[in-house]
């Protein structure tokens, strides 16, 4: 038995039950037969369950018996006679140890003194440290017993280790074999149990090993999982207390893990290996809970069970999901129980990360339990937002390409980890100085204190030159009932550094503010500014913001905006009014309610140098494939795995905190889950759908910068695609699944409507393909795509995005929805889907306006590039009707430069509808100017 003392049979006062959370539910008696039960240990696949039991008519001690949990067969495994306790399987379920005395000559006598004992009631129950004891293997149907101790004393308590070579138990032999001293030698007499130390010897009995050597109990060794370190309890020498120990399998580092000074004992590993489940006897000296630790001790246990009476020995399942433990109740009777484990509330309580997710302990079929895993895992604050290229995403690709490999799929190529390079960072390099005169006054501003470049500021040598003020640098063209905005006017900037407030007027109305936001982001300014033909840009807070933070922070791509665009500290900038004769508070009361004015600033120039160095990075996609013999085509389905980090990737929408960790549990933790879900159903059923394409699973990264991965791996990609099914944040169903880009094929609302007899959602579908996803990547390679998204919400890119509001039926029953569709397409050795190309069309829920129509599709994986590359153009649109082709490089647009994206848009704003106008563009290497007419379109 693996427990020094406690009165088990013969009933257990229970103390006031405490609350505790939920960890087990579903919660029920396992084992009937017989007077008792206990110690139930599983078969590493979960297949057979070893226990103990009395429910011999001529036997009143435990023997073994082994139930099979997909029949519920039981049988006897020991030879009926003797004590027998502490069973355990070997991991090939070719073995079965225990230990047994029923060698003992003197069993008889044994057994009719147990008899005349039990006819006591009032008598304490102990274990019986019996020298008989020794450890026998067997096999499944008892047919042989192997003795592997063969030693004098107690030897008993064994378990395998992982591998199948190792056992570990306990015994004190080394209280009948070695010389020891007066006083522990009367204390053996007394307590057998003084002598307990732990040991491994190999499988065969042999090469045995002694791993323990204080005085006391030292017992029940279990191995960790990994099979490289092993927890035992340790009783102080009076027996009165026990603390959970682990150990290196050589002995060595041994730890406390609990410091409860208690009786804690029976310590057990999650199948993870991350924490401990324990008896303890904290609540009071007769009433034993179960508790849980994380395996290093650094926080206070965790109480699992208020059941009344005795709660011990408890084993989780190999998949961690269910516990069996031995339940002794008020009235003495003792046998096993079970219940469903919720390991993710165990790891919130021990302040732990959430599981790393392992589909050979997943469920057959798509559940919201294993997407819960899936999505707690991504979403979790270890991973830190996933940003693209942080060490939080080489380690969840890792896990991702691990389980592909477990699921038996294909890497396309030499591996399932896909590396391209991106431009990641930026940071200051030599020289960077900015020197003013203002007046006779000359003003050296340091850097990083006074004054920064900005990550797309031109680089090089700037000359002396004059400063001009121009208000809030804004020029904005009238639109609707929206006047013009002009911050130049009357201004000759050509040749001159542009002074600017940052931000727009503070005191206008919401409908003025929203006009003028477009035109108040830095990149937008700075275009403005240089196309007045200023050499530079100078940005400064106006006199109602706080004072900025001067830190080089990393926005676009690594491409400039063709001129030095630099912050100025507001101390700097106030001796520039100061010269002026004015100040900034005057100036930002001025233009607070709209109005716009500015100067020229008298006897104040500037010069600088600027040096940035952009650092490149590398990140990975997940890509496997479900090979189909014989197959020659493709469909593929995928998600993204990347999001915002804390914010520094750009496009958060957080308002508060800076830094807060972006967790993207909807955007896109959920559509990961569902790949991954569907990648395993699939692999699993694949023969049985005698599939005719292959199926390819993707997990891309970069998306949240600009659809990264999955063009970098259409662009080498040697797969015939026939399909390709999007999965972006599908775990916000509430009443809809939108199912977009149904216009990329003629068939695909056919087979939607097919599709959803069989697996009923209230499906919405769009015709749109040109969508901000990785769909999009697809579909301008001319493959057919589905774009699968149950809505947008209020926590969308911001810290808000958490696992827990989550619907996990609803993302469980949207990957089944996706799964069904992607059977139906490879169950075809012919694509069922032929590409479409359509005009851009209206998302759902958006407003019907107006806006200015081109029907280009912008290249968003371009990286540094002097001008905007076209992915291609929307049917029928004036850039299709222009003769622009994809690979176009837009370097110039009614006249104005375009170096990058922002350029472009700002470009778009200035032209008229329906008025023609000439866009120049680099192809293969030569300029080409096309003739392009916008028009108005509704969206």
């Amino acid at each position: 038995m693996r427990i020094l003392l406690f009165i088990l049979m013969f009933g257990i006062a229970a103390q006031a039950a405490e609350s505790v959370p939920a960890y087990l539910t579903n919660i029920h008696q396992f084992t009937f037969a017989g007077a008792r039960a206990g110690e139930g240990y599983f078969s590493k696949d979960g297949h057979y369950l070893i226990f103990q039991s009395e429910r011999e008519k001529e036997n009143p001690f435990y023997q073994i018996y082994l139930l099979d949990m997909k029949t519920g067969q039981e049988r006897r495994i020991s030879n009926g006679q003797g004590k027998t306790t502490c069973s355990w399987i070997s991991p090939d379920n070719k073995h079965i140890l225990f230990a047994s005395t029923h060698a003992d000559p003197k069993l008889k006598d044994k057994v009719a003194e147990e008899w005349a004992a039990r006819k006591k009631p009032k008598s304490k129950y102990s274990w019986s440290f019996d020298d008989a004891f020794d450890i026998y293997e067997t096999d499944f149907k008892g047919s042989y017993y192997k003795n592997l101790t063969h030693s004098p004393g107690y030897d008993a308590e064994g378990s395998y280790s992982p591998d199948g070579k190792w056992i570990a138990f306990a015994s004190n032999r080394s209280g009948y074999t070695e010389k020891l001293s007066d006083e522990d030698q009367a204390l053996f007499a007394k307590d057998p149990s003084s002598q307990m130390e732990i040991y491994i010897m190999r499988a065969d009995g042999k090469d045995v090993r002694r791993l323990t050597h204080a005085l006391g109990y030292d017992g029940g060794p279990f191995f960790s999982p990994d099979g490289k370190r092993l927890v035992y309890r340790h009783f102080s020498v009076d027996g009165m207390t026990a603390e959970v120990h682990s150990m290196n399998i050589d002995g060595s580092d041994d730890k406390e893990i609990t410091h409860l000074k208690a009786m804690s004992w029976a310590p057990f590993y999650h199948p993870s290996g991350d924490y401990l489940i324990f008896t303890t006897n904290k609540q009071g000296y007769q009433n034993f809970e179960l508790y849980i630790v994380d395996v290093n001790g650094t926080r206070e246990p965790v109480r699992v069970t208020d059941l009344p009476g005795f709660d011990g020995l408890p084993v989780f399942s190999p998949d961690g999901k269910k516990l069996i433990w031995s339940h002794t109740n008020e009235r003495g009777e003792a046998q096993l129980f079970a219940a469903d484990w919720n390991d993710s509330l165990a790891r919130q309580a021990l302040k732990l990360d959430p599981a790393t997710p392992d589909v050979k302990v997943m469920q057959a079929g798509i559940n919201p339990e294993d997407a819960k895993v899936w999505v707690e895992y991504l979403a979790s604050e270890h991973m830190q937002g996933r940003a693209t290229g942080s060490p939080q995403e080489a380690e969840y690709l890792a896990t991702i390409a691990k389980q592909f490999a477990a699921l038996g799929l294909k890497p396309v190529g030499k591996e399932f980890l896909q590396a391209y390079e991106f431009t990641s960072g930026i940071e200051l390099d030599r020289p960077n100085e900015l020197e003013l005169h203002v007046a006779d006054l000359k003003v050296k501003p340091a850097l990083s204190q006074d004054w920064i470049p900005l990550s797309y500021s031109k680089t090089g040598h700037f000359a002396m030159a004059p400063i001009v003020f121009a208000g809030y640098g804004i020029s904005a063209p009238a639109a609707g009932d929206q006047m013009a905005y002009d911050s130049y006017a009357g201004l000759d900037v050509k040749g001159k550094w542009v002074l600017a407030f940052n931000g727009l007027p503070d005191d206008v109305s919401n409908q003025r503010r929203f006009f003028l936001n477009t035109y108040s982001r830095l990149q937008h300014k700075a275009m403005t500014a240089r196309s007045m033909g200023a050499v530079g840009l100078i940005i400064v807070d106006d006199a109602m913001s706080p004072s900025p933070e001067l830190k080089l922070t990393f926005e676009g791509r690594g491409e400039d905006a063709g001129l030095p665009v630099l912050r100025l500290s507001p101390k700097i900038a106030d001796q520039i009014f100061k010269a002026a004769k004015t100040t900034r508070k005057e100036w930002t009361s001025k233009l607070a309610k709209g109005e716009t004015a500015g100067f020229a600033l008298e006897n104040v120039t500037a010069q600088s140098d600027v040096a940035l160095k952009f650092k490149k990075s590398q990140a990975r996609n997940a890509v496997a494939l479900l090979k189909v013999p014989g197959a020659t085509s493709t469909i593929a389905i995928g998600a993204h795995g990347d999001h915002l980090g804390h914010g520094e990737m750009g496009n958060s929408l957080w308002r508060g905190e800076p830094g807060a960790i972006h967790y993207g549990a909807d955007d896109n933790a959920s559509g990961v889950a569902g790949v991954m879900a569907i990648a395993k159903d699939l692999s699993e059923r694949a023969k049985v759908l005698h599939l005719k394409q292959n199926v390819l699973f993707a997990v891309w990264t970069g998306e949240e910068i600009g659809i990264l991965g999955s063009t970098h791996f259409a662009n080498e990609n040697k797969l015939k695609l026939s399909a390709y099914l999007n999965l972006d944040m599908i775990g916000r169903y509430r009443d809809q699944l939108l199912v977009e880009g149904a216009g990329s094929a003629k068939e695909w609302k056919g087979l939607v409507e097919e599709n959803n007899l069989l697996h009923p959602l209230n499906v919405h579908t769009t015709d749109d393909p040109y969508l901000p996803s990785d769909a999009l990547t697809f579909y301008l390679k001319q493959v057919p795509i589905l774009f699968m998204f149950t809505g947008s919400h209020a926590e969308y890119h911001s810290p808000k995005d958490r696992a827990e509001l989550i619907n996990y039926d609803g993302l469980a029953k949207t990957s089944e929805w996706t799964e069904a569709m992607a059977v139906k397409l490879a169950s075809s050795a012919k694509p069922l889907v032929n590409y479409v190309k359509v005009e851009g069309g209206q998302r759902p829920g958006e407003e019907r306006s107006f806006r200015l129509y081109l029907g280009t599709v912008p290249d968003y994986s371009q990286d540094g590039k002097k001008g905007v590359v076209i992915s291609g153009t929307s049917k029928d649109s004036p850039a299709e009707k222009a003769g622009l082709l994809a690979g176009d490089m837009i370097v110039e647009l009614g006249g104005m430069k375009v170096q990058n994206l922002y350029d472009y848009v700002y470009c778009l704003q200035a032209l008229k509808a329906g008025q023609k106008v000439v866009m120049r563009v680099m192809r293969q290497g030569h300029e080409k100017d096309l003739e392009i007419t916008p028009v108005l379109k509704v969206q």
